[in-house]
């Protein structure tokens, strides 16, 4: 079978290796063997999507793998439209956190003929093998799908306990050399990043958590790659690939300490040297010196921890539950050992005050923290917040399109004095001599510098983190063609 993975241009800024894809076409390949796969990021080359259904269409594939944030719905909806017309024989999968969190609305779409909820290897490879053997779908977990006009909906898959059993990802199959270029988008989530050659990785699945924003396409429950599985990915990235700078993208790195020190000191015992960062959102109080110190001594230079609030009764409300005293006094431990440290910070929870949203900024501008960033609160369908809303009473129809715009208001200030907060936060944090200088101490390599420059701009004057969508960049049309993909 002739599968093509690919995930839509949209918005977003920032482009890290399609990582779900790489996972995906490893597995199936380690299973099946007989496919030709092939992935093209259209993110990562700025190729919208009359560019790319040329690309996909020249290309005939017999299935297109599609994979969206809940923010790129109507771009992805889009795309499955444009490739039905020009390839009506093609099937079309959507899979990610989209589907995941609101199913309904992604196989409403007669274009999507099955939508993945969750995680997606072991559906994956049943449906294939079932289009291969005429084989029924109904016995398949983790997918929706339609039938003789109804909507099947299967429930989810249970999830991979053994990480192992998923190879490594299949790096093959991406260009790493325009990645590592700068033509297109930048690489990773770190604004200010060192080197060009830069790559995430995970190595762990889930959260314990329940934060009640949060989605839930890994599960509740923390799943672990072994240490030697992920010490043999990062030497294959070094040495194959020439890698310098790592960005984990865990939800939760450090949820079990152990494992954190022992990946580490795994790295130092292999001679892999990379500069090294966290910018998904450590648990600020699952850190003490010795972890701090190991990191440092690693190559870390860059942590994010996720507060989200500065009001303790907010914290109880979303059930993140952090000590606001033990994060701050972490703040300081990486202040004091040389890493920098991101803050993520929102707004905006169900009936938060403008009282409420004043400790959150003020929580920030007070630490040591050198980046925060604040986004309005999304409250996506099917998660917690989303159905308290609802309970509540509020109008939640709204389309999700961007975490710094106002989608849905469901606290108690208004759009106006929302909005106006929200700019105020990055005014407040951002215009100092003191932060300023700070930033450009903590990028001495100037890789992202004009990167974090434009972000701090738009932030201060805007209150966006992304552009209007005419401004994000042209398409490159000399890495469009599949041919010039790297396989």
């Amino acid at each position: 079978m002739r599968i093509l993975f690919t995930r839509p241009d949209s918005e977003i800024v920032a482009a890290p290796a399609p990582l779900g894809a790489m996972s995906l076409a490893a597995y199936i390949r380690k299973r099946r063997g007989s496919d030709e796969l092939k992935i093209y990021d259209a993110r990562v080359n700025y190729t919208r999507n009359d560019k790319l259904t040329q690309i996909i269409a020249e290309y005939k594939p017999d299935l297109l793998c599609l994979t969206a944030f809940s923010l790129e719905m109507e771009v992805s909806h889009d795309l499955a439209a444009r490739v039905k017309q020009a390839l009506p024989d093609c099937k079309i999968f959507l899979g990610g956190p989209y589907p995941t969190s609101d199913p309904a609305s992604a196989i409403a779409d007669k274009n999507i003929d099955i939508a993945f909820i969750g995680e997606g290897e072991q559906s994956f490879l049943k449906v294939l093998n079932a289009l291969d053997n005429g084989g029924d779908l109904g016995d398949i977990p983790g997918i929706t799908y339609r039938q003789n006009g109804s909507v099947i909906d299967n429930g989810y898959h249970d999830m991979i306990d053994d990480l192992d059993e998923i190879p490594v990802p299949a790096w093959d199959l991406v260009d790493l050399e325009f990645m590592f270029s700068r033509k297109g988008k930048r690489s990773m989530m770190n604004k200010l990043q060192r080197h060009n050659e830069s790559v995430s990785v995970f190595t762990t699945r889930g959260c314990p958590y329940r934060c009640t924003y949060c989605h839930n396409v890994f599960g509740k429950k923390l799943r672990k790659r072994s240490t030697d599985h992920v010490i043999e990915e990062l030497k294959m990235l070094q040495r194959q690939f020439g890698v310098k700078e790592l960005e984990f993208l865990d939800d939760i790195f450090n949820m079990d300490m152990e494992r954190a020190h022992e990946i580490f000191d795994r790295m130092e015992q292999e001679g892999l040297h990379f500069d090294i960062t966290f910018p998904n959102g450590l648990r600020s109080e699952r850190l003490d010196e010795a972890l701090i110190k190991k990191f440092k001594k690693g190559g870390v230079y860059w942590i994010t921890v996720a507060i989200e609030s500065g009001s303790p009764r907010i914290q109880k409300l979303i059930k993140k539950n952090v000590d606001l005293e033990k994060a701050q006094e972490n703040i300081n431990l990486l202040a004091k050992n040389g890493i920098n440290c991101n803050g993520f910070f929102m707004m905006g929870f169900l009936d938060e005050t403008e009282e409420e949203i004043r400790q959150t900024i003020d929580f920030a501008v007070k630490s040591k923290l050198i980046i925060a960033s604040f986004f309005i609160l999304t409250p996506f369908p099917n998660t917690e917040i989303y159905n308290q809303a609802l309970e509540a009473g509020k109008d939640m129809s709204a389309r999700f399109s961007d975490y710094h715009d106002i989608s849905v208001n469901i606290s108690n200030v208004d759009n106006k004095k929302l909005w106006k907060m929200h700019k105020a936060a990055y005014s407040k944090f951002y215009l100092t001599p003191k932060r300023v200088w700070l930033i450009l101490k903590a990028n001495p390599f100037r890789v992202g510098l004009m990167d974090g420059i434009g972000y701090l701009f738009r932030m201060i004057f805007t209150g966006r983190e992304l552009k209007k969508k005419d401004e994000v960049g042209p398409i490159i049309p000399e890495t469009a063609a599949l041919s010039e993909t790297k396989n």
